[in-house]
């Protein structure tokens, strides 16, 4: 995945511009207060920089060396934040089950499509909604 395409996969989602920066080129127009990507040279090869900024401090700094790997890791870190903020939006999570809670917070199709093709995407929505980790192997599996 490049730049471009993550940005493009951004915007299929309906993420807001002013909630990510990829080196200048898509994105807000600065890295304060989320999350950012910047492009360096390293020592042999260009390196991707993501990390979130907050009052002017670098936080949670990754550095890849390969543009693929750094974007897989942006977008899985803003469908992260997305669904925390969808499960957040829903109270009473004790009393529900597994499929109720993925309706409560409109995750119930994400949730199918990724079961198929991305496991680990699966678990990371099943473990937001609470769902214990012997649970979350047998839905799985």
């Amino acid at each position: 995945m490049t730049i471009e395409e993550l940005n493009n996969e951004l915007k299929k989602l309906g993420v807001s511009d002013d909630r990510y920066y990829l080196h200048g080129l898509f994105g807000s127009t600065d890295d304060k207060d989320k999350i950012a990507m910047t492009i360096k040279m390293g020592t042999y090869t260009a390196e991707y920089e993501v990390y979130y900024r907050e009052r002017g401090e670098k936080h949670s700094t990754r550095t890849f060396t390969n543009e693929n790997d750094a974007c897989e890791y942006v977008l899985n870190k803003i469908q992260e934040e997305l669904t925390i903020e969808k499960v957040q939006s829903v109270v009473g999570f004790g009393g529900m089950t597994v499929n109720e809670r993925l309706y409560a917070t409109g995750l119930m199709d994400d949730f199918d499509r990724t079961k198929k093709k991305n496991k680990t995407r699966a678990a990371q929505i099943l473990r937001i909604l609470r769902v214990d980790e012997p649970s979350i192997k047998k839905i799985l599996k």
